[in-house]
């Protein structure tokens, strides 16, 4: 018996139509049949999303129509187009059926966990705001190098300088550190204090022979010699593509990755002249058969083991050597990695496909939590003290997204920074531990002081 033709055409939109001129439509066409269209409590959610993205707007717009006894039904064209259907509540699981028995794919559109019949919960603001202006600071370039410490642009120069962060918000650029014209490409921190960094070459290449590991025998030091380390040669495929380096400390071994290798300086950490070390190439990546990102780190823990990513796969640095790590995933994967991070003692934590994962060293079983009010795509991973972790993004600030989240594996805890609560020019993308405690967060370029991590944790609403 062929399928019961659908009842009616579906309304098609341009995928970014805004929510006020979508809304017309659906009342200019549906207004006889269905009067509840003209309720008041829509154009409060007009008003309240009228420059919301669809993806934002659309689970919103169907949940309060269900509040009004209608079901928002979409139907999948196989294009970029919005195809909307409104239809009794009743008879919304026959429409889906009929919708799949003409072969395609419908979609009913309602907040997720939404009681039957709620109206829409609308993003709440922020309660208040976190800081002060007086706490805020615009910093170009910031990347984060140890407590109280970091590499950003001069202001005047938009020359890359040492920056002491811990007099907040009166910044000290130390002179001599960095050269003019050469970016920082990656750095790391001993335990002892030793810094290694990578810096680029004085014409901005940054492929070998073009950039040098230096080292200093502490952030605020110059280095001991210039130009630096040559850095090992990288396979002819490697030369013809801009490296992405990573450094990290192994105890007092230096680790290096670039390009699916894996580099160690033995003893880099404690050697007065590391100009005479020869690296030791520990690992190549073996050939992919299918498109692997090229983000690498190397995660120290703070029970003294490290990790390391190299194309997309995640070693342990046990004895002198690296070994992968046989994760027990719950699911596939696209084994797409980034943004490893040490997550409280003998744990770590990254991000892949849009899901915040982690997994104890010595269990490896593999946990995976898909966050709520973030974005998909763009997000970032940080660590902070005590098991915490800094959820944030490089979206602009939105009403539908948070600017961040603090999430604690270990207890289950989610935190919110919601929308509002910081004036930033984009979602949380770094976190700085000042000495005394204090936690400094940043956007694209605006930066603000948060005051005492210990007391923030009190200040934020739980998800």
């Amino acid at each position: 018996m062929a399928a019961a033709p659908i009842a009616m055409e579906p309304l098609s939109f341009d995928w970014k139509t805004p929510l006020p001129e979508l809304l017309d439509a659906l009342r200019q066409a549906h207004a006889a049949r269905y009067p509840a269209l003209a309720a008041a409590r829509l154009d409060a959610l007009r008003a309240a999303l009228r420059d919301d993205r669809a993806d934002d707007f659309l689970p919103l717009l169907g949940q309060e129509l269900e509040a009004l006894g209608l079901a928002l039904i979409g139907q999948d064209e196989d294009d970029d187009g919005i195809h909307l259907l409104i239809v009794p509540q009743a008879d919304a699981s026959d429409t889906l059926a009929q919708i799949a028995a003409h072969g395609r794919q419908g979609t009913r559109h309602r907040q997720d966990g939404a009681p039957q019949g709620a109206p829409a919960a609308l993003p709440r603001p922020a309660s208040g705001p976190l800081a002060q202006p007086g706490d805020y600071l615009d910093m170009a370039q910031c990347l984060p190098l140890a407590s109280g410490w970091a590499c950003a642009a001069n202001r005047d120069t938009a020359m890359p300088e040492l920056a002491d962060l811990r007099g907040w918000p009166a910044l000290r650029e130390v002179a001599g550190k960095f050269q003019p014209h050469r970016g920082l490409l990656a750095s790391a921190v001993a335990a002892n204090g030793v810094h290694a960094w990578i810096e680029q070459g004085p014409d901005g290449i940054a492929s070998t022979p073009y950039a040098h590991l230096l080292r200093a025998s502490g952030v605020e030091a110059a280095p001991s010699s210039r130009p630096g380390l040559a850095l090992p040669p990288r396979a002819a495929q490697a030369q013809r593509r801009t490296p992405e380096f990573s450094l990290g400390f192994a105890g007092d071994d230096l680790l290096l990755v670039d390009r699916g290798m894996v580099f160690a300086y033995r003893g880099f950490a404690t050697r007065d002249d590391p100009a005479i070390m020869e690296p030791v190439l520990l690992h190549t990546a073996p050939p992919q058969r299918r498109p692997v990102s090229d983000r690498s780190a190397v995660i120290p823990l703070p029970d003294g083991r490290a990790c390391v990513l190299c194309r997309g796969q995640l070693l342990l640095w046990r004895d002198g050597q690296l070994h992968p790590l046989a994760l027990r995933h719950p699911e596939a994967t696209s084994g797409d990695v980034s943004h490893p991070v040490a997550c409280g003692n003998g744990a770590i934590a990254w991000l892949e496909d849009d899901a915040l994962c982690h997994a104890d060293l010595d269990a490896l079983v593999v946990n995976r939590h898909e966050p709520q009010q973030m974005p998909a795509g763009g997000m970032t991973l940080q660590s902070l003290p005590r098991g915490w972790l800094l959820l944030g993004h490089w979206h602009a600030p939105h009403r539908s997204l948070d600017l961040g989240q603090l999430w604690h594996p270990g207890s289950g805890q989610v935190l919110r920074i919601r929308h509002g609560a910081l004036d930033l020019d984009s979602g949380i993308q770094r976190a700085l531990m000042l000495p005394d405690g204090d936690l400094v967060v940043g956007g694209q370029l605006r930066h603000v002081r948060l005051g005492r991590f210990d007391a923030l944790l009190g200040r934020l609403p739980a998800a």
